[in-house]
């Protein structure tokens, strides 16, 4: 998740991971990290979602990540002109740092609101994402509008790019009857928290780490870790 603080990144994280939505605001410090598990054309994949800060002295930071990212959700906020306008900034910072063939999303959020609320028109949303080959979404974290689309969408296009052919090289996960979890599951989660652990301990800033530890009420950018690695999305 890429884009201006107070776009609601986080938001729709938790709208995806748990279906909750809390109007309460709660600055991201850094990078904050959480995974899904989702089906997608018929297969488990595991989503790994990192959530960055918008905040300009974080920018530099998270904008590490971005050389690992399969996938990228830009939000903006449809009641701040501001946001909207920064789309290109941003999307400079993922042309020049990401993998030249990353997927990425363009999303207007908080399209919940009236008319009279709303800065930026649906049409020019979908004007600057035909501008820059990208998919377009409008998304509400607040009623859960088009948010589980978004997401699943974004997922389906890496899949379909990194593994065209079924019976390629990279092995997805086979659903399981019983619910149980196989130990080649365990291990991969054990290896996200020990990526994620060694990130929050690399990155400093004043002491403190620019991790979030919210791991469980706040979180996450977007990416593929189990079969396709990382997407900020």
């Amino acid at each position: 998740m890429v884009g201006d603080s107070s776009c609601g990144k986080t938001s729709l994280v938790l709208r995806f991971d748990h279906d909750v939505f809390s109007s309460k605001f709660v600055t991201t410090i850094g990078v904050d990290y959480r995974d899904k598990l989702v089906k997608i054309d018929g297969a488990s994949v595991r989503l790994q979602l990192w959530d960055t800060a918008g905040q300009e002295r974080f920018r530099s930071l998270t904008n590490n990540f971005f050389g690992r990212a399969d996938g990228f959700v830009l939000s903006y906020d449809v009641s701040n002109r501001t946001s909207f306008e920064h789309v290109q900034s941003w999307m400079q910072d993922i042309n020049t740092r990401a993998p030249p063939d990353v997927d990425i999303v363009l999303c207007g959020n908080k399209c919940d609101l009236g008319e009279d609320e709303r800065k930026v028109s649906i049409q020019e949303g979908a004007a600057l994402a035909d501008e820059y080959g990208v998919a377009f979404f409008e998304t509400s974290a607040k009623t859960g509008a088009a948010v589980h689309d978004m997401f699943l969408a974004l997922g389906k296009s890496i899949k379909q790019r990194r593994v065209p052919d079924p019976g390629g090289g990279i092995e997805l996960e086979s659903p399981r009857g019983g619910g149980g979890r196989g130990a080649g599951e365990e291990e991969r989660d054990r290896a996200a928290e020990r990526r994620a652990k060694q990130s929050r301990d690399t990155f400093k800033l004043d002491d403190e780490s620019v991790f979030s530890r919210r791991r469980g009420a706040d979180g996450g950018v977007g990416g593929l870790e189990k079969t396709f690695g990382n997407c900020c999305g």
